[in-house]
């Protein structure tokens, strides 16, 4: 009950109450993972970077073989300049989403993982194959045709990034606030067809 209501608020960037409410899901179980990964998720996106190591860690320890924690431990991690650590971690990443994709091979969530994972690693030909093979098992999903088109981009794939990303607004991708102020994206900035993507939302 306290997560679910903690969440809640984090959606609405209730943060004290949120805040209030992880506290509280914690001291009454401390090995609750949805806690643990929900909070460090708010930390990471408040930039207390500490904080979301600490409960990305937790998080790990209690579900050692989920796939998406080690990117968000990554995402904590490089801002304190602990790029050995991150890098470690997305090649951790990238080893639990083969084996969770051996189980589930029509997970696109893992496959959009993995395809940042593999970016971030620099293996640009099984980043885009994890790609094509997230847009295949979901193709009509506006957030994760978001997330592959930050993938193009960081790729500098940019003409894929940019359609791939009309694709989204087109499916329903609508938070311009976060699509102009999501560094992966600034490769896109002076294209003439994102300016128009952007006017248009």
């Amino acid at each position: 009950m306290h997560v679910a209501r903690a969440v809640a608020m984090l959606m609405a960037r209730k943060f004290e109450e949120a805040t209030a409410e992880f506290d509280q899901a914690l001291k009454l179980d401390p090995k609750n993972f949805e806690a643990s990964y929900w909070y460090g998720r708010m930390h990471l996106t408040e930039g207390e970077f500490d904080d979301a190591v600490k409960l990305f860690e937790r998080a790990a320890l209690i579900r050692p073989d989920d796939y998406q924690i080690p990117g968000f431990l990554a995402q904590a991690l490089s801002p304190l300049g602990r790029k050995d650590e991150a890098e470690a971690q997305f090649r951790r990443q990238a080893r639990l989403v083969d084996e969770h994709l051996e189980l589930n091979p029509d997970d696109p969530r893992a496959c959009v993982l993995g395809a940042i994972a593999h970016a971030v690693l620099k293996d640009e030909e099984r980043s885009v194959a994890f790609a094509e093979r997230a847009i295949a098992a979901d193709p009509d999903d506006p957030m994760l045709l978001y997330n592959v088109a930050c993938n193009y981009a960081q790729l500098g794939r940019l003409d894929e990034s940019i359609s791939t990303l009309e694709q989204a607004v087109d499916r329903g991708y609508g938070d311009k606030s976060w699509m102009q102020h999501d560094s992966d994206l600034e490769p896109l900035r002076t294209n003439a067809r994102y300016k128009a993507l952007a006017e248009r939302m």
